[in-house]
């Protein structure tokens, strides 16, 4: 029967998760969004902008993103990476 973790493994674990998550970079290809402006919507932090003149995203501010992923999973075109 398995043991349930102990509030220093648990700890330990969550502290490797955010290092891991502090290591990942967001990589954009403007050229291949379309505009649908998801992850402009989705962005808990506000890195995303919009750009209505050539009707794009712009990553505004990479350095607030938090790695949370919801704009690469938001993205229909694939044009952004966590990694």
């Amino acid at each position: 029967m398995n043991k349930p973790p102990t509030f220093w493994s648990s700890l330990w674990e969550h502290v490797e998760i955010a290092r891991t998550l502090r290591s990942l970079r967001l990589y954009f290809d403007p050229q291949m969004c379309t505009g649908i402006w998801e992850c402009y919507e989705v962005c808990p932090v506000g890195c995303w902008s919009r750009d209505l003149e050539r009707g794009i995203a712009v990553l505004e501010k990479p350095e607030a993103c938090i790695a949370c992923g919801a704009c690469v999973l938001q993205c229909p075109e694939e044009a952004i990476e966590l990694r």
